[in-house]
């Protein structure tokens, strides 16, 4: 009987030691994760797709609907990333305008092409078809609101055109982790321990 409780002790061990093993792990590799700036990503935001990184900024915005967005920028006003929060974070708060952050998270790409937009079209018709039948409005509808998503529309296929790709990219970092940099004391906000609440960068669409 001795023999197994001591058994069954030294499997609980060495599971808790491989765990603990397996975060200083990733704590370690996130620490040697060089610290780059707004301006650095922005130059070449397409060879940090898929990347982890930990980028430092100021926060210039932080959206107002939800905070599921917040945008941070560096020595240059007109050049913001934008920075979603994964499920652990949850949501960005309004106070976090004006704070310079430390992000660590992924950045990640989305590709509009002509595809994308007519996915986002087909969407829309469906969505004004189920709104004509759920309120029994016969299919009349929201003609400021139908052109002004058509005038959206026309405006990505405008920029694909433009485009030699055929495509063109949106960016932002999708953030497991953030500190509040003040001065001496650095306030770090992840998982479980506080959820947070530019609209939108040049070229990032509200149609879905």
């Amino acid at each position: 009987m001795i023999k197994k409780v001591f058994g069954i002790l030294a499997i609980a061990t060495i599971m808790v030691s491989c765990g603990s093993k397996e975060q200083n792990k990733e704590e370690v590799g996130e620490k040697e994760l060089a610290v780059v700036t707004v301006d650095q990503v922005a130059a070449q935001l397409e060879s940090y797709v898929d990347k982890s990184i930990r980028i430092e900024g100021i926060v210039n915005h932080v959206c107002k609907h939800g905070g599921k967005r917040m945008f941070i920028m560096g020595a240059d006003p007109d050049v913001a990333i934008k920075i979603t929060p994964n499920d652990e974070i949850g949501v960005f708060e309004q106070e976090l305008v004006g704070s310079s952050v430390l992000v660590s998270g992924v950045v990640k790409e989305l590709r509009i092409d002509e595809d994308y937009v007519l996915s986002l079209e087909n969407e829309a018709d469906e969505a004004t078809k189920s709104e004509a039948m759920h309120d029994h409005s016969g299919g009349t509808h929201d003609e400021e609101a139908e052109n002004e998503q058509k005038a959206q529309f026309e405006a990505m296929r405008a920029k694909i055109a433009e485009s030699e790709k055929g495509y063109y990219s949106q960016f932002w970092i999708e953030a497991s982790k953030f500190e509040i940099m003040d001065g001496e004391h650095n306030h770090e906000h992840a998982g479980d321990e506080e959820e947070h609440d530019h609209d939108h960068a040049e070229g990032e669409e509200h149609t879905h």
